[in-house]
């Protein structure tokens, strides 16, 4: 069974949008949970880096919903 063609996998815009603000998002806060443990600020770090995640998070429910918008309605 071959997969979806190119031009049927076509991603929305607000797609690659969310996605490079959740890179940067979690970019950001990882980067400085890193620096905070290098500082010996041992929870303010994990805390940075636990708010990492909720980004990735949003990444991929838009992903999803975009997916499932995307499905053909073959059940109807």
């Amino acid at each position: 069974m071959a997969g979806p063609t190119p031009e049927e996998r076509r991603v929305p815009p607000y797609v690659a949008l969310i996605r490079i603000g959740a890179v940067l998002g979690m970019s950001f806060f990882a980067a400085g949970g890193i620096l905070l443990l290098i500082g010996d600020l041992y929870w303010q770090g994990l805390v940075s880096l636990a708010l990492a995640t909720p980004f990735f998070a949003v990444m991929r429910l838009a992903e999803r919903l975009a997916e499932r918008s995307q499905e053909p309605d073959s059940l109807q």
